[in-house]
């Protein structure tokens, strides 16, 4: 496949299958299963597909220090990440707006991918920034005014989760990637299966209810596990390793009109005219982000990487030169 059409292809399916995430945590609120314990569940299940996909398909076990280095990252990118998003859907924050205050994440990846990273935005595309941002603002203050609104504290938990996500997503491209997509996708599962395990334990009093056989509880599972968890992290692994962080988060302002779409037919949730307006500005403000993105190319630093000359250290240089027989000495 061609470059630009690959690239293309992980941008929409990030997009798609990141928005999906939102929708399955307003299916997983209307079930009589505790939230928590359903993500438990989730990430238990998915985990349990991906490494069976890597027996078949990899054969051998990764190593334990590269499994450490990305189940680091999932404990941010999914475990910190969901965990404040889902608690503040399940304390009434609509879904599109959550989808919306979780996309302020790239004004702090573009903060921190510049010194740390060497992708910068440029002049304009911090203008981009900052109007999706005033957009974002106008959406909170419209789905606030709802008759039933969550407390106002509810809408920092997400930002807490755009906190986390960056930090991961920063420490998930520091580094050239070790492991295939799917081991990577493994170990984050694994993290994030262990974190909302212990939200579980901790808020059902030491005990995790058992899944149901009910439609409703096999739908949302059925979502969240498909779309969610190996769609879009998987194509989230992928875009940050393809296309970079900054540009990866600026595609995260383009989300929210998707989740709306899919919140306004399943659920019926509205924004008013100033939810509308806000939408509008949130989405033009991404595309001028991602117009004006100038980042250095994660393929073609793999490439450099791999064709760069080695250094040697001084004692592997010593051990050398004692290998190494002098002319004097051969006879």
């Amino acid at each position: 496949m061609p470059h630009q059409a690959l690239s293309l292809l992980i941008a929409v399916g990030f997009v798609v299958c990141w928005s999906s995430g939102f929708v399955g945590g307003r299916l997983a609120s209307a079930l009589d299963t505790p939230v928590l314990a359903l993500f438990a569940w989730r990430f238990l299940l998915a985990a349990l597909l991906v490494a069976l996909w890597c027996r078949w398909r990899l054969g051998e076990a990764p190593r334990a220090r590269d499994m450490r280095r990305e189940m680091a990252v999932g404990s941010l990118t999914m475990g910190g990440y969901l965990l404040g998003v889902i608690v503040a859907i399940d304390l009434g924050v609509s879904a599109s707006v959550t989808a919306l205050v979780t996309a302020l994440q790239p004004l702090l990846a573009a903060a921190l991918a510049g010194p740390l990273l060497g992708e910068r935005l440029l002049p304009r595309g911090w203008l981009g920034m900052l109007v999706a941002t005033l957009g974002v603002t106008l959406c909170v203050a419209d789905d606030m005014q709802q008759p039933l609104a969550a407390p106002w504290w509810a809408y920092l938990l997400p930002l807490l989760s755009v906190i986390s996500v960056t930090l991961g997503s920063v420490l998930a491209v520091r580094q050239a990637p070790a492991m295939p997509l799917s081991a990577a996708l493994l170990a984050q599962l694994l993290a994030a299966a262990g974190i909302f395990l212990l939200a579980a334990l901790a808020a059902g009093g030491g005990k995790l209810p058992a899944p149901t056989r009910e439609p409703p509880f096999l739908a949302a599972i059925a979502w969240l596990v498909v779309l969610s968890s190996l769609g879009g992290y998987g194509f989230f692994i992928a875009s940050l390793r393809r296309l970079g962080i900054t540009l990866t988060s600026a595609l995260v302002h383009l989300t929210p009109g998707v989740t709306l779409l899919w919140a306004a037919a399943m659920f019926g949730e509205r924004l008013g005219p100033t939810g509308i307006a806000g939408m509008v500005l949130a989405g033009g403000g991404a595309g001028l982000a991602i117009r004006y993105v100038r980042r250095s190319d994660p393929t073609r630093r793999d490439r450099d990487a791999r064709r760069a000359p080695r250094t040697w250290s001084a004692d592997e240089t010593q051990a050398a030169a004692h290998r190494v027989p002098s002319p004097g000495s051969q006879s």
